[in-house]
């Protein structure tokens, strides 16, 4: 198994499922709900990419220091997730619940994706 693809492989699967459960929340849910989930959706990819590129980029020759930047920028990016929600919640009066729901996407692909290898690594005789 190729390690170096996993997170790309989790991107891709979180992307999908965020597309999928957009699809079903415009067509099922109510307008105030999707619009939500796509909000909640694409802050928690957004964020899943930003951190995927810092640490790619990142030399670790010095941990110390290289340890400090990474929390340093995941607390500021924690931060700015937390105002965005604000703004969110108390000016766009976006659907709580459907906001909850879109951050749950990053999750779901993630299991998506230990599924998906599981399946793929069963031996021909357990199938």
């Amino acid at each position: 198994m190729n390690f170096d693809k996993l997170p790309g492989a989790w991107f891709a699967l979180s992307g999908l499922v965020y597309l999928v459960g957009l699809l079903v929340c415009v067509v099922f849910a109510p307008y105030g709900f999707a619009v939500g989930f796509a909000a909640g959706g694409a802050l928690v990819l957004g964020n899943a990419w930003i951190s995927a590129r810092k640490i790619k980029r990142t030399s670790f020759q010095d941990k110390t220091r290289t340890t400090v930047l990474l929390l340093a920028d995941f607390y500021a990016r924690l931060i700015l997730l937390g105002i965005c929600f604000y703004v969110f919640l108390k000016f766009l009066n976006v659907d709580p619940l459907g906001l909850v729901t879109g951050l749950s996407v990053v999750p779901v692909g993630l299991i998506v994706m230990l599924v998906l290898i599981q399946i793929a690594n069963r031996r021909p005789e357990e199938v």
